[in-house]
């Protein structure tokens, strides 16, 4: 008889890890509580854009085995993206516009010392203190506001939480990395997965919130929130941080330093926002073929282009400082912040924005039901926390996904991946 087992999600981590215990025979059921399969990963078709926009994952940060061996399996190709950072000055900086650099001449070399002061770390220390510490005074006021606006633009970081040593490890990385694109959207290789799931025999249930799971050494039983029953002879929870944080899922008998683990990981929340226009205003600003990257100080302050010359869309990119006094605007009020901002940076006629634009979509994943928040970052002592989710309870419970993974790349769709597979093989080792 085979051994079974019930996958909680049906995001990267979970469908990864669904493929390879059904490949090797294992009886599998994944429950999605979503309508859909990918988790934070949303390509979407929306009224009034010319094309399909990714409302989450948008990059394969890197070459990464595990995704591009996914997209070689698949048959999707992955287009480059050659990165060009631009920044607006700085407040009291002087300068008018939007101003070319390269990654370079972003970090300037005051970056090179504070990569060389992180390295040289004895004792972690969160981000902020380490600024305070070793980066004071007027002199370093300008590379403390970029490290600020690059941890919390890409890390969703905050900066009184996040450890120097997780940040240090991710940062000598991933500037000189190459990115990529998948061509039609990160949603194709979430279909090749939950299509292998289907081959080998995997049953995928969605609309089907998990509400309480039952549980004693090698037997399980799930209750969807409609009250259906599911059981199993092991448990795999992949849902994001932000729903273990919140307690939705109520485990009997109770798991509370599981849970409190799961709260001692740092997770960070993001407002993605999609904007099209008539004109790509912007292009003079950035090289042929090429993602321009734009950091500033403004209320919306990321920004980041398509690399087709022809493609007139925007993403913005809102960190969790400036969420909540976003979200306390009607639909409106959020569009005028963000042409306000852009107006700002690239030095325009605010009017002229507004004539321009076509669409727009503004997606708030601290609200996603069944998410609540972006991905994970590293904190001081989050190394335990994590240690501690990555051991099962009894063999019998486990738990997965992007908060849990240990390599170079975390709060990526490549760590979800990577996850689900680990996590996989050990569920398969100790059977």
């Amino acid at each position: 008889m085979s051994t079974s087992i019930i996958i909680i999600g049906a995001g990267a981590s979970g469908l990864m890890a669904a493929r390879s215990l059904s490949a090797v025979g294992w009886s599998v059921t994944v429950l999605e509580a979503a309508d859909r399969p990918g988790g934070r990963i949303l390509t979407l078709e929306p009224a009034g854009f010319s094309a399909y926009v990714e409302g989450g994952a948008e990059f394969i940060h890197g070459d990464l085995p595990v995704s591009l061996q996914l997209a070689k399996e698949a048959g999707i190709v992955l287009h480059p993206i050659h990165s060009q950072m631009a920044s607006p000055p700085i407040e009291g900086e002087g300068g008018t516009g939007l101003e070319k650099e390269d990654w370079d001449d972003y970090m300037t070399s005051d970056w090179d010392e504070l990569m060389q002061k992180l390295q040289q770390l004895e004792q972690d220390q969160t981000l902020g203190e380490f600024l305070a510490t070793y980066f004071p005074g007027e002199r370093y006021a300008a590379l403390r506001d970029r490290a600020r606006r690059y941890a919390e633009g890409y890390d969703l970081a905050d900066l009184h939480s996040a450890s120097c040593r997780g940040l240090y490890k991710e940062w000598s990385n991933e500037l000189e990395e190459e990115e990529y694109r998948p061509e039609g959207g990160y949603r194709r290789l979430v279909d090749y997965l939950a299509g292998e799931c289907r081959r080998y025999n995997c049953t995928l249930h969605f609309s089907s919130p998990v509400a309480e799971v039952h549980w004693q050494r090698g037997r399980v039983e799930v209750k969807t929130a409609s009250g259906q029953p599911f059981t199993a002879d092991r448990l795999l929870v992949t849902v994001s941080l932000g729903v273990l944080r919140a307690g939705i899922l109520r485990f009997f008998p109770a798991i509370p330093d599981y849970l409190q683990a799961a709260r001692d990981i740092g997770y960070g929340t993001i407002v993605k926002i999609l904007l099209e226009f008539k004109t790509a205003f912007w292009r003079g600003k950035e090289a042929q073929d090429q993602t321009l990257f734009i950091l500033s100080d403004q209320p919306v302050p990321t920004w980041w282009t398509q690399t087709a010359s022809t493609d007139t869309l925007l993403t913005g990119w809102l960190p969790v400082s400036g969420i909540p006094a976003f979200v306390q605007l009607d639909r409106q009020g959020r569009i005028d912040r963000c042409l306000d901002s852009l107006a700002n940076i690239f030095a325009v006629d605010r009017a002229f924005l507004s004539s321009q634009l076509v669409a727009s979509l503004v997606l708030d994943w601290s609200d996603a039901p069944y998410i609540l928040g972006g991905y994970s970052y590293p904190t001081v002592g989050g190394q335990e926390a994590r240690t501690l989710l990555s051991t099962p309870v009894e063999g019998t419970l486990w738990f997965g996904g992007e908060g849990l993974y240990e390599g170079d790349t975390p709060g990526t769709v490549e760590a979800a991946f990577s996850s689900g597979l680990e996590t996989a093989k050990k569920i398969i080792a100790q059977s």
